[in-house]
């Protein structure tokens, strides 16, 4: 393969990963789909219906990359964030939503869709620094710098497709949601009883929902729905049946059309793999032929060689007479 060839071969790799990756963004999009992750990953939504937990989102249904608005899906805040000499990252999918009397909060939910669970760094530190971010940015829009009262609590939500079972501390991974926040924890107490800290600490959670192979079954609504959902195994029809029938959520058109481009490309995805491996496997191929040519070569100078030298003894011991 030539290095045009390879670095196109690359491009187009690359292009369908990405297409990938958008293709299972909008999935993630669609309100229902939404109002699922926020019963069961956010604990303020944990008594709500999926219909009110659906109707606490904000925004209005948009996917900017359409001509057409589907149906259901959500635009949230803007995605980019940008904060000076700190650089630019850019969240999947981020939007706000509001709990219901008594209290009315607003919370801030940014959603990542995570092909691979080892992507050569902690995805958790990564996680703390997304909700970390999306706290320093509400300044000037939720809170000021003499009151930060105001902050909003942000959730930053993982959804890890591909998970091992077992993580490299055989600790169990697939079929599992973790949460990681902040808690209070007393050090030093002068009275009698183990007194905790006071202050406004909840602000901020990081939740990975491990999903399982798309062929196993999960006792979890969540980890079940977005399982069958984001699978590249399961074909559109038959999610259709399952998210139907199991998970009472109706796919759109535009979520079919999603659901099928995932499972094309993840087609696509493989086959090129293999290309590319037997690509690799034929050159090495053709190296140890070369080599082995190099070998009988070098084996028949050898042998040439070894007969000189024997005529030349003959002659020699002839001479010797």
């Amino acid at each position: 393969m030539t290095a045009e060839t390879y670095l196109n071969s690359e491009l187009t790799s690359a292009d369908k990963k990405a297409q990938y990756d958008e293709h299972a963004r909008r999935l993630l999009k669609d309100k229902g789909v939404l109002a699922y992750v926020l019963k069961y990953a956010v604990a303020e939504f944990k008594d709500y219906t999926l219909e009110e937990a659906k109707a606490a989102i904000e925004g209005e249904p948009e996917v900017a990359s359409h001509e057409v608005r589907p149906t259901g899906a959500i635009t949230g805040i803007e995605n980019e964030s940008k904060i000076p000499d700190e650089g630019k990252m850019f969240f999947d999918i981020l939007f706000t939503v509001r709990t219901k009397a008594s209290e009315r909060q607003k919370l801030y939910i940014n959603l990542e869709a995570q092909k691979s669970f080892y992507p050569g760094y902690d995805l958790v530190t990564r996680g703390v620094i997304y909700t970390a971010r999306l706290l320093s940015e509400q300044m000037d829009k939720e809170y000021t710098a003499n009151n930060y009262d105001g902050a909003k609590k942000v959730y930053s939500i993982w959804i890890c497709m591909n998970t091992p079972a077992v993580n490299q501390s055989g600790a169990n991974v697939a079929d599992t949601i973790t949460e990681y926040s902040i808690s209070p924890k007393s050090i030093y107490s002068s009275g009698e009883q183990n007194q905790q800290a006071t202050g406004r600490y909840d602000l901020l959670s990081v939740v990975f929902v491990n999903l399982k192979d798309s062929t196993m079954k999960s006792s979890n609504k969540l980890i079940g729905m977005l399982s069958t959902l984001l699978s590249p195994k399961i074909q559109p029809d038959e999610k259709r049946v399952v998210l139907e029938e199991d998970y009472e959520l109706p796919m759109t058109e535009e979520m079919k059309g999603d659901a099928a481009a995932m499972c094309n490309l993840s087609d696509a995805i493989v086959a090129e793999a293999v290309e590319e491996k037997n690509i690799e496997l034929r050159k090495k191929d053709a190296e140890l032929e070369k080599k082995d040519a190099e070998l009988e070569k070098k084996d028949a100078e050898n042998k040439l060689l070894a007969s000189e030298i024997e005529q030349l003894k003959a002659k020699l011991a002839a001479l010797q007479k």
